[in-house]
């Protein structure tokens, strides 16, 4: 039996009010790809069980009894998938015109390929910055104490096929082959920090991550979760998995002078 050019594997939590639009976006894409949707469902107190269930789309819909966390849901989804390729995307997406298309012919023409991302559009269609360096000490006192900017925040590296450290998991679509090589992503994140550390891991293996702006998905709530605020986030428990005890004690120091230093230096432009 021939596999499906793609699977698109998205998980759900108080996504009720999101759900529907997002398959009514990929059922409206007029791609040519054979394809599945599977729905991982981490909040099982609402409708989005229901209504996935419902849509003419049919989706394969896998239900959490409790909220498992986004990488053990994602990975589950994968296990359960069938693709070539596999669209990790956020259900408060939609898919904009040809997106999928273009994502699946540029993964085509790059058989040694990481990932690609599209450009996400917040819902007013004004770009929204979705690619990252690495966010090490280094880089955070590059950013705050020399004025480096892109080194600790989400950026947009402009309308050309760029090379990047990390894209965001919003929508972020990864060759079978890949997940085959490099394995799929560490349940240790519950949330925050797992496309970081896919991404660092793809780098270690050679295969290389690319912002494809010409391929575009619409995309809610992509304001939440900057690194800068991470001291009072969720961020700060999975920055320690990821950069270790040690390493993030350094990184919040680092932090929270730098948005100390970042304040005076305000005032006293200010004031001058």
């Amino acid at each position: 039996m021939k596999s499906l050019d793609l699977s698109i594997v998205v998980v759900g939590y108080k996504s009720e009010d999101t759900i529907v639009p997002f398959l009514d976006s990929i059922q409206k894409s007029r791609d040519g790809l054979s394809k599945e949707v599977i729905v991982v469902d981490n909040y099982p107190a609402d409708k989005c069980v229901v209504l996935a269930r419902k849509h003419p789309l049919k989706p394969k819909v896998l239900i959490n009894t409790e909220n498992v966390g986004f990488s053990k849901a994602i990975n589950w989804g994968i296990r359960e998938s069938t693709g070539k390729y596999i669209l990790i995307i956020n259900p408060d997406t939609k898919i904009i015109g040809n997106a999928l298309k273009l994502l699946v012919d540029f993964a085509e023409k790059h058989p040694n390929l990481g990932a690609v991302a599209p450009k996400l559009l917040y819902n007013d269609r004004k770009i929204q910055p979705s690619v990252y360096m690495f966010p090490t000490i280094g880089n955070a006192i590059r950013y705050y104490f020399f004025g480096q900017k892109n080194r600790f925040n989400k950026y947009y590296p402009g309308n050309k096929t760029t090379r990047v450290d990390i894209a965001v998991m919003a929508a972020f679509l990864v060759p079978r082959t890949t997940i085959n090589q490099v394995g799929g992503l560490d349940e240790r994140f519950f949330l925050y920090y797992e496309d970081i550390e896919f991404c660092r891991r793809l780098h270690q293996f050679g295969l290389p991550v690319y912002y494809f702006p010409k391929a575009k998905v619409m995309h809610t709530h992509g304001a939440s979760g900057s690194f800068s605020s991470h001291l009072s986030s969720p961020l700060a428990k999975s920055a320690e998995i990821y950069h270790g005890k040690r390493g993030s004690d350094i990184l919040n120091s680092v932090l929270w002078v730098g948005q100390k230093w970042q304040k005076l230096l305000k005032k006293f432009t200010k004031n001058k």
